[in-house]
């Protein structure tokens, strides 16, 4: 998931879009995922919402390569997961 050079990422989410308006399909993800990235230190220029996946921009590549690093470690540890959305 490490990109060089790129300041944006796209991940995996538990949302849909729904009538024009998105929805989380597992209401404890959003919170567990910022949290975490509170905790890392992470900060996003930009958060934007797809179905089935979320883009977040960095300030710099090298801000959007760590958070990739980071990402994938936890993603790993299923802390992401849930038993509706795996």
């Amino acid at each position: 998931m490490a990109m060089s050079g790129r300041k944006y990422i796209k991940i995996e989410a538990p949302i849909m879009k729904i009538s024009g308006a998105y929805i989380w399909m597992d209401r404890n993800w959003p919170i567990k995922f910022f949290d975490w990235a509170r905790k890392e230190r992470m900060v996003f220029t930009e958060v934007k919402l797809k179905t089935n996946k979320l883009t977040l921009y960095f300030n710099t590549a090298k801000e959007c390569t760590m958070f990739g690093l980071k990402y994938d470690r936890e993603k790993q540890k299923e802390i992401f997961r849930t038993s509706e959305w795996s």
